[in-house]
């Protein structure tokens, strides 16, 4: 018996008709960066595994036992991206870009050997844009700006939660506090969460355990040990999102799991769903370039998962609905001319899809098959059609017939159809 072949756990395939929903998605996320200025940025699949042992850390989730990573034929440890910010900064500092301002975005598919769940796949899709050379509270504003534009372009209204944990030397001071505070409580935890205490204490703040969520209710607020300049930068950027008005919650526990963050980290969450809720997170990384190639250069950017915004917004592509016209032939002898037709009504509008018959069937059976593709027009050709430059064009939905001759086609469907 032949083998049945399946796709690998924890991935999937987008089959037609969900496929084009991702797409007209993406176009919307890809123009909604362009008005902002963003440009984009395409890097491979395949990076040196050090360079997310470098960038994101080792003790985090990802890079412990989430990477698909294997050994060439010359035993350089290779990686498959399970993110897109450390593979931007790598491609700006390899092509001598980034002592510049830079504002990009990227698209494409992720990889994380994680535990398949809903929303979460082991291949996945992100869009995220990054804002490269500017220090200022007001780049900030502008990431968050451009996330809540999208949110309004979709009609769709997620909870942004924010936090500041100020810069790498807050983050050692409140960390020292942090771990002697959790050690009183050590016995309590699950092996995963001993083994974040001993690599990655701020981890821990974004655990899902209820127990441990009471623990943290009294534990050090990072808040408390984050320096001046650090706050004032904070204030600045909540001051400006009062301004315009882009509601937020603060919460002291967001901290981000990957350790280029510092200063603004922020999360879009699902309250309506109680697992796997955010749909975009990102923050500021003034440290990342510091410790790929010794230049310090603020940055900061976000990230949103294709399938969970999908699954969030049940997004349906209702402004770019098309049209579907499907081309009957009669008698094999037409089909150059049918080409003729089918070319025609392309130019018209890219909104016009135009698919073939190829089997000259009897025009029962041939119309059967156009209902069953979902066509919204026929066009049909016979001899008498052929021989008098002419077609008819037939509504599937309201069943209405015309014959229409080939020089009126044009300026027929762009009265009655488009």
């Amino acid at each position: 018996m032949m083998k049945k072949f399946q796709t690998v756990r924890g991935m999937k395939d987008i089959m037609q008709s969900e496929s084009k929903a991702y797409r007209a998605l993406e176009n919307k996320l890809i123009s909604a960066a362009n008005q902002y200025g963003f440009n984009e940025i395409k890097t491979p699949i395949l990076e040196e595994t050090s360079l997310f042992i470098k960038s994101i850390g080792d003790g985090t989730d990802i890079v412990e036992k989430e990477m698909y990573s294997f050994l060439d034929s010359k035993k350089n440890s290779i990686s498959m991206r399970p993110e897109g910010t450390a593979s931007c900064a790598r491609a700006l500092i390899q092509n001598g870009l980034n002592d510049s301002i830079n504002k990009v975005w990227y698209s494409g598919p992720f990889f994380r050997h994680e535990r398949p769940q809903k929303g979460r796949y082991r291949q996945f899709h992100q869009f995220g844009a990054e804002f490269i050379g500017v220090e200022n509270y007001e780049a900030d504003f502008e990431i968050i700006s451009l996330v809540d534009y999208i949110w309004k372009s979709l009609n769709i209204n997620p909870t942004l939660i924010i936090n500041s944990i100020g810069d790498h030397t807050d983050r050692k001071n409140y960390v020292k506090v942090l771990v002697d505070y959790l050690k009183k409580y050590e016995t309590s935890f699950n092996d995963n969460e001993k083994n974040k205490l001993k690599l990655n204490p701020l981890r821990i703040l974004d655990s899902k355990n209820e127990k441990t969520k009471d623990i943290l209710s009294s534990a050090p607020k990072i808040n408390d040990y984050i320096s001046k300049e650090s706050k004032i930068h904070f204030e600045n950027l909540l001051s400006i999102l009062d301004a315009k008005n882009i509601k937020y919650k603060k919460d002291d526990n967001l901290v981000r799991g990957l350790d280029y963050y510092n200063r603004t980290v922020f999360e879009y969450i699902d309250t309506k769903s109680n697992t796997q809720n955010t749909i975009c997170a990102g923050g500021r990384y003034d440290f990342l370039f510091e410790n790929l190639c010794d230049k310090k250069i603020p940055a900061l950017g976000f990230a949103i998962g294709i399938e969970r915004l999908m699954e969030y917004s049940g997004y349906i592509d209702k402004e770019n609905k098309l049209v579907n016209f499907y081309i009957i032939i009669l008698d094999e002898d037409n089909y150059l001319y049918s080409q003729n037709i089918a070319n025609l009504i392309r130019n018209i509008s890219k909104k016009f899809i135009v698919s073939n018959s190829y089997n000259y069937n009897n025009i029962k059976s041939q119309l059967k098959k156009a209902d069953k593709l979902s066509a919204d027009y026929c066009v049909i050709i016979g001899a008498e059609e052929s021989k008098n430059s002419e077609c008819q064009l037939k509504s599937m939905n309201s069943g209405l017939q015309e014959n229409i001759n080939i020089n009126a086609l044009e300026s027929y469907i762009k009265d009655n159809i488009l």
